[in-house]
This record gives C-alpha cells, sequence and structure tokens, in this order.
C-alpha cells in the first residue's frame, strides 16, 4: 500500500500532477510515498488530490461490487 498523508508545504514547490499548479509554503499538500525505502514522495495541490481521491472512490466502489 502507498503511504498517503495531508500535511503543509514545507517551501514553494510545484504539483506533481500539473507543474502550472504552485504550492505555496504552508498550503496543505496531499503527499504519496510509494512502499520501500528510499523512495521519493509526490506532494499534488488539493485542487488534484481532490480530482484524484475522487476516482479513487469510484473505483474502489467499482472493485467493491465486483465482491458481491
Amino acid at each position: 500500500m502507498l503511504r498517503l498523508q495531508v500535511r503543509p508545504a514545507g517551501k514553494l514547490c510545484s504539483c506533481k500532477h500539473s507543474k502550472k499548479h504552485a504550492i505555496k509554503k504552508g498550503e496543505l499538500r496531499f503527499v504519496v510515498k510509494e512502499p520501500g525505502p528510499a523512495t521519493p514522495e509526490y506532494g499534488y495541490c488539493v485542487a488534484c488530490a481532490e480530482e484524484m481521491l475522487t476516482q479513487a472512490e469510484q473505483d474502489l466502489a467499482a472493485l467493491r461490487s465486483q465482491l458481491g
């Protein structure tokens, strides 16, 4: 499983999904870190994170419906 967090940005950075979306220091960002040692973490702006989470909910619902 991926490690997921919501936390404030420590410095100005850009969203991994869209480089046009800046995340200012102190703004919340959605952080995704793949399992394993020395793996990078990826930060996403709130707008992109909302889209990602909505899609994930739909995908999980589809999988759940297949189970029964």
